[in-house]
């Protein structure tokens, strides 16, 4: 019941060495929430992962745990289960120094220099022209970037276009860019995460794009979103239907990411082995959700936690690193964003550079 995910839920804060006090303190002076690979010791807590030990993470486990206990209870379980696996740990902490550095300008010449010397290239999300405030245009890193004299560029796709057709645009200058280019880390959001892992491992061959390095996947829709199948059902198809007609699109834009198409087909792509992956996902609080995406958190809550348009371990490649933020949702409101990029892109320069 309500209670008993309550209660839990506390005792798993208590596992990070956070009480759910300083959780709500963190959330309201948006400080930045962190976990810590110290293991459970409650009882409770390790009766909990004791029962679900030999469960596969994924959103069948999540989603029993959160029907059980509560969405958070789940949520502080897989961040925990994330961070008992060492290159999730070293990832995130590499992360956080790194964001640190940044965030005091402590950003010397030698991470400069190494920077420097990869081509940043981002693929963007859903209708990243029509509304620059979900920041699906990477507006603000690629500032940064600019700034610091790094390059950079944004492969322009369709906004509103089918995930293949924009699969095989990403492909196409992908391979170009790799052609001329030595060392390439790629960057994509939502839709565009689905459209790349598209790319890479269906329509690229190794041997194409050798000078990518890795794949920071921020937040990919990687398997469709339930969000999808929901406005595939009467009366809900209506108004996705005059929302598209209106852009001169059609109802096909939704069924082609269809959470019960996409992940049956994603399960099926193998990525190149070169290539270091690296999840960077939202986990939102059920008790924290922005009023603009909690219908749609809602809506999905019978599948546990989730970002407010996939469940989150939905979100993750999964022999990929994944490195999380607690308290954000799908679209990463955060003033330091662009300066959280950059430090996920240091930590895949720093995973290249030890051969990872």
């Amino acid at each position: 019941d309500n209670q008993k995910g309550k209660e839990l839920t506390c005792r798993l804060c208590g596992s990070y060495w956070m009480s759910c006090n300083h959780l709500e303190s963190a959330r309201s002076k948006n400080e930045r929430l962190t976990s810590t690979d110290v293991p459970p010791t409650d009882n409770k807590v390790l009766d909990l992962f004791t029962a679900y030990k030999d469960k596969h993470l994924n959103t069948k486990t999540l989603s029993e745990i959160s029907n059980k206990y509560s969405p958070d209870v789940s949520t502080f379980y897989f961040l925990q289960k994330l961070y008992q696996k060492p290159t999730n740990k070293e990832a995130h902490d590499l992360y956080l120094n790194y964001y640190d550095q940044i965030k005091a300008q402590d950003f010397n010449d030698t991470i400069d220099d190494l920077l420097k010397s990869y081509v940043v290239v981002f693929v963007p999300g859903l209708a990243y022209k029509e509304d620059t405030t979900t920041g699906a245009d990477f507006a603000r890193q690629r500032k940064l970037l600019t700034e610091k004299g790094v390059r950079n560029e944004l492969i322009e796709i369709g906004e509103w276009d089918l995930v293949e057709n924009n699969a095989n645009l990403i492909a196409q200058r992908l391979k170009y860019l790799a052609s001329v280019n030595e060392k390439i880390l790629l960057v994509s959001a939502s839709k565009g995460g689905l459209e790349t892992a598209i790319a890479l491992g269906t329509i690229l061959t190794p041997e194409d794009i050798k000078s990518v390095k890795s794949w920071i996947n921020v937040g990919g829709i990687l398997r469709g979103s339930p969000i999808a199948d929901n406005y595939l059902k009467f009366p809900k198809c209506w108004l996705a239907e005059v929302a598209l007609w209106t852009k001169g699109k059609k109802i096909n834009l939704v069924k082609n990411i269809s959470y019960n198409d996409r992940q049956r087909a994603f399960d099926s792509i193998t990525f190149p082995e070169h290539i270091n992956i690296i999840n960077f996902v939202g986990l939102p609080l059920s008790t924290r959700i922005d009023k603009k995406i909690k219908s749609r958190y809602c809506s999905m809550i019978k599948l546990g936690p989730n970002d407010g348009l996939s469940p989150i371990a939905d979100l993750t490649v999964e022999n990929g690193i994944t490195i999380s933020e607690l308290g954000l949702d799908h679209y990463f409101r955060d003033d330091n964003i662009d300066v959280k990029t950059l430090a996920l892109a240091m930590v895949a320069v720093k995973l290249d550079q030890n051969g990872k």
